[in-house]
């Protein structure tokens, strides 16, 4: 079986550590006081990687327009293959959706954001706490419908790799 290109797999490991990495750090910071250390700092590095999210993710959908994705596998029943389909564009769905709610909370009350002090982040609209309130739902829902699709994917990969031996894992490696 071939295997993805070096670019759809840098991208792959990089989105998935990253996700990882937000949703931990996303559910960790909502707990923290405000005399912790990191009250400041976390929300910093989240908003931080999130945008370098949002620049690796423009060149995911520019690749999905000018690097069309194989197919999978006819070694797949059919099942697999109409699923492993729906997942991928679930994942899309959820990430791109993750990683907007993100933008606007941050740009939230119209002023844009400073990021480090140095960056500035423009703001896209206003507003209002209900929508804030909404928006901040939608992020946070959408971040655990995420991580129960990435364990659904990793036991696919598993199931794939360890019971039908047929070395899906190697092609993203």
């Amino acid at each position: 079986m071939e295997k993805y290109t070096l670019t759809t797999r840098i991208l792959h490991w990089i989105t998935a550590t990253s996700v990882l990495v937000l949703f931990f750090s996303g559910w960790y910071m909502v707990q923290l006081d405000y005399y912790s250390p990191w009250y400041t700092r976390l929300p910093e590095w989240h908003i931080f990687l999130g945008v370098v999210l949002i620049f690796l993710w423009t060149i995911v959908i520019i690749r999905i327009f000018t690097h069309p994705s194989k197919d999978f596998s006819m070694s797949y029943k059919p099942w697999e293959r109409f699923l492993a389909k729906w997942v991928k564009s679930l994942f899309y769905i959820m990430v791109i959706t993750m990683l907007i709610s993100g933008y606007l909370l941050t740009t939230a009350d119209g002023d844009g954001y400073l990021l480090f002090g140095t960056i500035h982040l423009p703001a896209v609209s206003h507003f209002s706490s209900h929508q804030i309130d909404t928006l901040g739902n939608i992020h946070q829902y959408t971040s655990y419908a995420l991580m129960i699709f990435v364990v659904l994917h990793v036991l696919g990969t598993l199931k794939h790799q360890l019971i039908d031996n047929d070395h899906t894992l190697n092609r993203m490696l």
